[in-house]
């Protein structure tokens, strides 16, 4: 006995670190993260509280802070898939909180119903699909892989979403390239000139009550040539390109939009 004690002296490191070692995996000492009790949280209190006011909303957002905050949270996850099954009809997310709550406590008293509540999770689910569909299916098929392979349907279809996503985002950049590329009277940011009329006096003739004859303005008129765009006119007419949509303002009347100039065609030159 001695020479244990000797030896136990001497290693008490050693010792010590083993029966550590005895004691997480025997459960007397809590892993690092689950020393937290589910019940004196307030967002469990709170959850309970509100089911007991038949505030479900409420009751299902505390609850998911619990399980969202808390490693181990059985209990939480057990009325999370009860409200999920019974108030917002969402089977598969009751079957997945239902499973949480079996995970940490398969051997419960209520882990019974808890399975149960599982199985007519599953059928609620099925109710979900045409009945012809699931007539001949389900007879082969257990009903978890069916959900398994609405689950890879789900992911696929987001992957496909996300491709799209790209490729838009990949002709978005070539369209603005090509329309950097155009020129510039079809750019957003060319000036836009209204025209303005030159309001002629009166001459005295008319002020000492002589009849009113017409003074038209005069314009100028301007024939097209080859190769004529309306920034080349304005700066043949006016010596600057800046002028152009005056023109195109003037000849509205022959001109559906700028591109439509033709050989030979009479321009008003305001």
């Amino acid at each position: 006995m001695s020479s244990f004690v000797e030896y136990a002296f001497k290693n008490r490191p050693l010792l010590f670190g083993l029966v550590a070692s005895l004691m997480v995996l025997t459960g007397c000492v809590q892993p690092k993260g689950t020393d937290v009790v589910e019940a004196d949280l307030p967002s469990f209190k709170n959850g309970e509280d509100y089911l007991r006011q038949g505030r479900h909303d409420q009751a299902l957002s505390s609850f998911l802070k619990v399980v969202d905050s808390t490693p181990i949270a059985p209990e939480s996850h057990l009325y999370l898939g009860q409200l999920y099954l019974e108030r917002t009809k969402d089977p598969v997310l009751a079957i997945y909180h239902f499973r949480e709550y079996l995970k940490y406590s398969p051997a419960s008293r209520q882990a019974p119903m808890v399975r149960e509540l599982i199985n007519t999770a599953k059928k609620e689910f099925a109710r979900t699909f045409p009945a012809n569909l699931f007539d001949a299916q389900l007879e082969r098929m257990d009903m978890l892989d069916v959900i398994e392979q609405k689950d890879a349907e789900i992911l696929s279809l987001k992957k496909e979403l996300a491709r799209l996503k790209a490729t838009a985002n990949t002709l978005n950049i070539r369209l603005q390239e090509a329309q950097s590329r155009m020129p510039s009277y079809t750019a957003p940011e060319a000036p836009v000139i209204t025209q303005q009329r030159r309001v002629q006096p009166l001459p005295r003739s008319n002020l000492l009550g002589a009849p009113d004859p017409a003074f038209p303005e005069s314009i100028s008129v301007y024939t097209v040539v080859a190769g004529d765009n309306l920034v080349k006119i304005s700066r043949k007419v006016y010596g600057t390109p800046s002028r152009y949509q005056a023109i195109f303002e003037a000849n509205r009347d022959v001109m559906p939009n700028m591109n439509t100039l033709k050989v030979g065609m009479k321009l008003k030159i305001p």
